[in-house]
């Protein structure tokens, strides 16, 4: 468990490149008990990378329930209470709407805001989320 109280498991990161902390993955389909980067309008995620700059082939922390904190797209702001789901413009990234958005848009949701945020670039682009994913 993370010190948010997000539940973790441990998996290897097949994203071709080190790992980024808040970025939204999905199951890969080519390896074993591992995960890439989740693509621009993604169904089926499943966790949150927790460790950041963790090497392609290794070992991982990923939150998978509970409480994390992932990427918004760069330089957009979110609010509280706001239903949070993979981005239909960045890879590993989350959009979000005080509504829910289209039923096509229902499998790629991944939990709610806990937090308001004015947005940035890189980790300071990181909102706290309680997950679940559909």
């Amino acid at each position: 468990m993370n010190e948010l109280g997000g539940f973790m498991v441990k998996m290897t990161n097949k994203t071709g490149s080190a790992s980024v902390k808040g970025t939204v993955v999905y199951v890969s389909t080519t390896n074993d008990n591992a995960f890439n980067v989740n693509p621009i309008n993604g169904d089926m995620p499943f966790g949150i990378v927790y460790t950041d700059g963790i090497a392609d082939g290794s070992e991982c922390w990923v939150v998978v329930q509970g409480i994390a904190e992932v990427l918004l797209v760069n330089s957009t702001a979110t609010t509280r209470g706001y239903i949070a789901y993979s981005s239909a413009s960045v890879a590993g990234r989350i959009d979000t709407s005080a509504t829910a958005p289209a039923i096509t848009t229902h499998m790629r949701e991944i939990g709610h805001t806990l937090a308001s945020s004015a947005g940035g670039t890189g980790t300071s682009a990181l909102v706290k989320c309680i997950l679940h994913f559909n």
